[in-house]
């Protein structure tokens, strides 16, 4: 059964089988139950038994994610975007029948990539969605799983089903914390813990979290979403530090979206763990694999050079495992560079594959 086979390949750091075996039987499986991805297929001149490495496997546009792929029927667990950029009649959603490997890729990447060193459970204060809040949000469903998992009894939300943290309890909590012994664990959207900052920096209050503390926001600074409290990645680092006493390399940004279950995280906190002095990086897990193509022609571009990021997920078994984003990025170190968003011109390659889906 793919589904056990993708499960053993996580758990087994990649040891079950190979993983171009694996993808090639994935992007199978999806090509004869998705009608969507078969014309994309089709239209592109791509037979199914003729894609014979990962790298040639077509890439389903993020945005297509959008519209009727015909994923949705019978699904009991469908997850959407907030669409806070295109509208909520234009939200991506992500259908699927189970949440096993969703679960299971989460929490093993967010193991190695945040809690490298074993710190052992933390007090965990959420600033950010949850599976109670949100029930749409993957990242909230995320976040649960992380507190479950990775949480102490001394965790808690701050975090409405508005959208909006609670400063009062937010900064209560993090008083009461300085005072101890327990490392915290902050999870949190960006703009959420810009606004700790800020009201931190309101209250002229800087606090000293206990050794090992750790800050994971995800969300960055969107341009032209309308949020102006969200503060650059420089800027969260500089405000970790000087509002929380937490060092550079104990903060990591995630990287991740609503088309795919897998999650990018900043390497800072595994490199200090492996003695490692390499510049900060977005680095997948071992089921996934990212090319890094050329906005006009999506054709793979030379190592340093930037472009689209084109990302080959296998916990997407049961939707679409290769997606090709709007987002820039170019390699570095053992992951990639997250440049932004593309726009005007670079989006022509991505808006004419797009085109071969809505028309169809």
């Amino acid at each position: 059964m793919l589904e056990a086979r993708v499960n053993s390949f996580i758990d087994s750091d990649g040891g079950s089988e190979p993983f171009e075996r694996l993808a090639l039987d994935v992007f199978a499986y999806q090509h004869d139950r998705v009608p969507a991805y078969a014309n994309l297929c089709e239209r592109r001149g791509v037979d199914r038994d003729s894609v014979t490495t990962w790298r040639d496997i077509p890439a389903m546009p993020a945005d297509a994610f959008k519209y009727d792929l015909g994923l949705t029927d019978e699904r009991p667990h469908v997850f959407a975007s907030s669409g806070t950029t295109a509208g909520a009649e234009l939200r991506s959603r992500h259908a699927l029948t189970t949440l096993e490997t969703y679960r299971r890729s989460a929490l093993a990447h967010f193991r190695a990539m945040v809690l490298p060193d074993n710190p052992g459970p933390m007090a965990v204060l959420l600033l950010g969605p949850s599976a109670e809040s949100h029930a749409e949000s993957s990242l909230g469903r995320m976040f649960s799983w992380c507190i479950d998992a990775f949480g102490s009894e001394k965790s808690a939300v701050a975090f409405g089903s508005d959208g909006n943290v609670d400063l009062e309890v937010a900064v209560d909590w993090l008083r009461r914390r300085a005072e101890g012994c327990e490392p915290v664990l902050l999870l949190a959207v960006t703009s959420a813990i810009s606004a700790l900052f800020d009201e931190l920096r309101d209250r002229r209050l800087a606090l000293r979290l206990p050794a090992d503390s750790r800050l994971v926001d995800t969300g960055g600074k969107k341009s032209g979403a309308g949020d102006t409290r969200a503060l650059s990645a420089r800027g969260v680092l500089k405000a970790a530090w000087r509002s929380l006493h937490v060092p550079s390399y104990c903060c990591v940004n995630e990287y991740g979206m609503t088309e795919m279950l897998s999650q990018f995280y900043d390497d800072a906190l595994l490199s200090r763990a492996d003695g490692s002095l390499t510049p900060r990086a977005k680095v997948g897990p071992h089921w996934v694999r990212t090319l890094i193509v050329d906005p006009a022609t999506l054709e793979p571009v030379a190592d340093g050079e930037p472009g689209l990021l084109r990302h080959i997920d296998l916990a997407n078994w049961e939707s679409i495992s290769a997606i090709q984003t709007l987002d820039m990025g170019r390699r570095l170190g053992r992951g990639f560079e997250l440049l932004g968003r593309a726009g005007g011109a670079e989006t022509r390659g991505c808006s004419q594959l797009l085109e071969t889906i809505v028309a169809r």
